[in-house]
């Protein structure tokens, strides 16, 4: 007999979940995969049966997240029926190094109190797979036997897609759910997408492609999802060359199971499109053609075309520049240096998937602010007074970007110098800014938050190390986690 899942689509699509089994949710980042483990504890939660939920969140984003939904997690934590567990910030080197992982799964039996929850999401679980490294898959028999002593029913979490993906370390999770189902996003913008089953153990109501969206106070809402392409339409795929070729040994493998038309001209792409239609688009372009690029995405989107559409890179797409290709219309981002076999795969799911229906024309994208430039390749400086209103303009935009202001101070004072390396540094066809004010350099990193740039400040003072012999003192504030601190700055006169 199976039970709600408090996913709606899911409940009235399949049926339900496997009662004291574990259950996967896959999905890129965004696609509701946090959501999806909030809906089913709320289910615990209005029968007033323990739950618990592991995270790598922010507490304070788990409660928003969930008055966002609806669902009262404070109440639930006061009445000792919801335990909320985070992952510590260097959890997979403790688990990496602890002697033995039975004690670190007694820990977590301990932490989870002497009730045992009816329903466990763990969101998720690589920290365990990564933490157990070679062995990850001793990590993931150990969560599952977990899961088994305490007889719950468990939705687990993995971001990405696990179509086409062979980890030996995931076969104990994969042997032992009783349903695997994957989330993607057919519009960000609109915040709507479908689920898809890719493994069930059990009799189901039906099976197929569930639409759904996200709204506030009522959680996942299905909606319908339009009929796909016929067989042939999805087979075909169009190649439009933006930048170089698209790689040879890469066409000649998409070209086993699909017949594929490459194109240089954008005119005789559309006229592609409009007669015969195909599976999808592959939008091959390079950095310095990538807005021109999502200016096309609009124009297709606004002449109310629902092929789908896949931006191929050479490189990984910055957070940023996804976002804005999403808003533009496109549905999925590659790179050319995946595996052939990881490739045709995700370009299959797309074609298989289609769009759920037919996106309104979007928009028109407010413009980035640029680094100022005599010829593309020479950069110029902005100062304080300039880089201030750049911040300001930002935050007047409809969608105001993830940012991060960092403020670095060479103790030498050689303030150009060390802004001459920040501007080699950063990414400023994306959208970075560098300015200076006093003895300080200024950078606006665009779609980065300050928990993201460990990295690349780490790269910047080593790199300032080396050529300067020198250290500097930075500070970083984000939006929208410091919204007022970054207005206060925005504001500030010349040289405050």
């Amino acid at each position: 007999m199976l039970i709600q899942s408090g996913i709606a689509p899911l409940d009235d699509q399949v049926g339900g979940l496997l009662p004291g089994r574990p259950h996967v949710v896959s999905g890129n980042p965004g696609t509701g995969k946090s959501v999806s483990c909030l809906e089913f504890l709320d289910v615990a939660l209005e029968r007033g049966e323990p739950a618990a939920l592991l995270t790598h969140d922010d507490p304070s984003d788990v409660l928003s997240s969930a008055a966002f939904l609806g669902i009262d997690l404070p109440r639930a934590l006061l009445d000792e029926r919801l335990v909320l567990l985070r992952y510590q910030l260097n959890f997979i080197k403790l688990f990496s190094r602890a002697p033995s992982m039975d004690r670190v799964f007694a820990e977590l039996k301990r932490l989870l109190g002497p009730r045992k929850p009816v329903r466990l999401a763990i969101d998720s679980i690589v920290p365990f797979l990564e933490g157990g490294g070679s062995s990850g898959s001793a990590s993931m028999f150990g969560l599952i036997q977990v899961i088994d002593e305490l007889g719950a029913t468990s939705l687990l979490t993995y971001p990405g897609d696990l179509a086409g993906l062979y980890d030996k370390r995931l076969e104990p999770v994969m042997q032992r759910a009783a349903g695997v189902f994957h989330l993607s996003n057919h519009n960000q913008a609109r915040g709507s997408g479908v689920l898809e089953v890719r493994k069930l153990r059990y009799e189901a109501k039906a099976l197929g492609t569930m639409g759904f969206r996200i709204r506030a106070g009522a959680g996942f809402v299905p909606v319908q999802v339009g009929e796909g392409p016929s067989p042939d339409v999805q087979r075909k795929l169009l190649v439009l060359n933006l930048a170089d070729p698209f790689p040879e040994e890469l066409l000649r493998s998409l070209e086993r199971d699909h017949t594929v038309i490459v194109r240089t001209g954008v005119a005789s792409a559309f006229s592609d499109l409009v007669r015969a239609g195909a599976g999808a688009l592959l939008l091959n372009v390079r950095r310095d053609v990538i807005h021109d690029a999502f200016q096309l995405v609009r124009e297709l989107r606004r002449a109310e075309n629902t092929i789908p559409i896949v931006v191929v890179t050479p490189y990984v797409l910055r957070s940023n520049d996804r976002t804005r290709a999403l808003r533009a219309g496109a549905d999925d981002f590659l790179s050319t240096n995946l595996p052939p076999e990881e490739f045709i795969a995700r370009v299959n799911s797309v074609t298989q998937r289609g769009r759920s229906e037919s996106a309104p024309a979007p928009e028109s994208e407010s413009p980035l602010v640029l680094q100022p430039s005599t010829d593309a390749e020479s950069y110029l400086l902005l100062d304080g007074t300039r880089f201030r209103n750049a911040v300001s303009l930002h935050l007047t935009r409809e969608r105001a970007p993830f940012f991060t202001v960092v403020r670095a101070q060479p103790a030498n004072g050689d303030v150009m110098a060390l802004a001459d390396l920040a501007l080699r540094a950063s990414r400023l066809d994306s959208g970075d800014l560098i300015g200076f004010e006093g003895s300080s350099v200024l950078l606006y990193l665009d779609g980065a938050r300050p928990k993201d740039l460990r990295s690349f400040l780490t790269r910047l003072h080593d790199e300032w190390r080396r050529v300067a012999s020198d250290e500097m003192a930075v500070e970083t504030f984000g939006y929208p986690a410091e919204e007022e601190r970054i207005r206060t700055f925005a504001s500030m006169p010349p040289g405050a």
